[in-house]
């Protein structure tokens, strides 16, 4: 009975150890949890094709941001309650003597990393959903919205590219063309029956790969599940991808199909070049044809508020990205998967509102357009500090640009501005300018006047598996003396 309460003692003084360890050694920063999300970019109205004689005598740009958004929402209803918006209202003049008609679009953002793409209780994706509440005005009256979609290179807003990929019909292309023939190769590791296997308990991470010179110019090579590059003394490309007995892959040729089929080489563990060949094999299982379209549309539906038209342009876009990355091997090197989910391909587009605006000679109209606003947000302020950009420099396209009013309609304090001269007023925050400003929009906004980013220390870049080892094991270290450390305690707290 005496060494029952002695180890239930030993036990328990083991837990309080850990405990008042654990407070001293878990990181105040820590890093290993996700503390960046990133937001989008709004840039104003433009006018799509030629040179445009409408000016903008006046912009009146308010932000509205009542409430920050979570970096995480648990239902449809929480994400779209979001309040946050940008509106511009712009006055246009016609300064001709003949009537003006013209398509203005305005770019506001992919959708942010913090928002789903698919709610799956009611089965839909939300494209477009938290736009829904938000119209377009023209002298005060709505007129009809379009929400089109182009790609968004790498994450940073390109107006010129963007522009020029909205296009009415398919995008023309000198290679690819929506009945370009594709040929798709069906491939796995270690044969299909096991023929050629690799020595796994050898090898757990071996690379299969083969080598491919960029044939003559009449095929692209596209093959979306690789993950190793090498060039080799020869001058062609090494390709390959980290796999395992029975793993499935395929590879698309855009063009002439493959004269010679491609020969694998399965390698060590991380390895890819001569001299780290082992045993095993990649074998064909199968092949199939579709064209480009064909191929480009696998996961487009009319549910994902797409048109096909926008969707085809966006993939044809990053195909031409991926060529052009490497014209000398006629590979695509594409850092995306257009077959992988919609939703993924769709976290990808960049969203605009288009619509029609038509202006008499000498005439004035005024133009409201409003938008969903997102930003960057950081949680490794106290308090979190939540980034906007609306950028500035794409009104420059307009012949003329007169006045520009901000208005920042916020309770909480601007940390940071890319622009000076703004002044505090009872709503937020105001600024006025003649002319367009230099630079872009960027405001930091938190709750505090003066958000702090909490001090690192050691543990900050231990993770917290180890801390917790490290915890347990000092746990055990005091065991031995742990019923004294506990007496010791019990004691002092009797004697106050």
């Amino acid at each position: 009975m005496k060494n029952k309460k002695h180890l239930k003692k030993c036990v328990a003084c083991a837990l309080l150890a850990i405990a008042m360890l654990l407070p001293l050694s878990l990181p105040a920063y820590a890093n290993s949890a996700q503390t960046r999300w990133h937001g989008v970019d709004a840039t104003g109205a433009m006018v799509v094709g030629e040179a445009c004689p409408i000016e903008v005598q006046r912009e009146v740009l308010t932000l509205d941001i009542a409430e920050f958004p979570s970096n995480y929402y648990e239902s449809l209803a929480d994400y779209l309650a979001y309040t946050g918006r940008v509106t511009a209202a712009y006055t246009f003049y016609n300064p001709t003597e003949l009537t003006v008609t013209a398509t203005l679009v305005f770019p506001f953002g992919t959708q942010p990393s913090y928002a789903d793409l698919y709610d799956e209780e009611s089965g839909t994706y939300l494209t477009a959903a938290d736009t829904e509440k938000y119209s377009i005005t023209v002298n005060g009256e709505a007129v009809e919205k379009r929400i089109r979609y182009t790609v968004n290179y790498s994450l940073q807003f390109d107006l010129q590219k963007g522009l020029a990929d909205l296009k009415e019909g398919y995008a023309a292309d000198a290679f690819f063309s929506p009945d370009t023939r594709v040929t798709k190769y069906t491939y796995v590791v270690g044969g299909a029956d096991k023929t050629c296997p690799i020595d796994e308990g050898k090898y757990p991470a071996a690379t299969v790969a083969f080598d491919w010179d960029g044939g003559d110019g009449s095929a692209r090579l596209y093959f979306p599940a690789f993950t190793t590059f090498h060039t080799q003394k020869d001058g062609d490309g090494r390709f390959g991808l980290s796999a395992e007995n029975g793993t499935e892959f395929s590879l698309y040729v855009i063009g002439q199909p493959l004269q010679d089929p491609l020969s694998f080489t399965c390698y060590e563990d991380g390895g890819a070049k001569d001299g780290e060949e082992i045993a095993g094999g990649v074998t064909l299982t199968g092949t199939s044809e579709c064209t480009f379209e064909e191929l480009v549309l696998t996961q487009w539906s009319e549910e994902t508020g797409v048109s096909r038209v926008d969707w085809y342009n966006a993939s044809l876009a990053l195909f031409r990205e991926g060529i052009n990355a490497n014209t000398h091997y006629n590979f695509v090197y594409a850092h995306f998967d257009i077959l992988a989910s919609a939703e993924r391909f769709l976290s990808g587009l960049m969203r605009w509102y288009e619509y029609d605006i038509t202006l008499p000679p000498k005439a004035t109209l005024e133009n409201c357009v409003t938008a969903p606003f997102y930003p960057a947000i950081d949680t490794g302020y106290i308090p979190p500090v939540c980034t906007y950009t609306y950028l500035l420099s794409p009104a420059s396209t307009w012949a003329r640009f007169g006045a520009l009013e901000i208005g920042v309609n916020t309770p909480y304090y601007i940390t940071e501005s890319s622009l000076a001269g703004f002044v505090k007023t009872e709503d937020g925050y105001r600024l006025v300018r003649e002319g367009l400003p230099q630079g872009e929009l960027v405001l930091a906004l938190s709750a505090s006047e003066n958000p702090q980013k909490p001090p690192r220390t050691l543990t900050s870049y231990i993770p917290f598996e180890m801390i917790l080892t490290l915890s347990i094991f000092a746990g055990a270290v005091l065991l031995v003396g742990g019923g004294i450390t506990a007496f010791i305690l019990i004691r002092r707290r009797k004697r106050q």
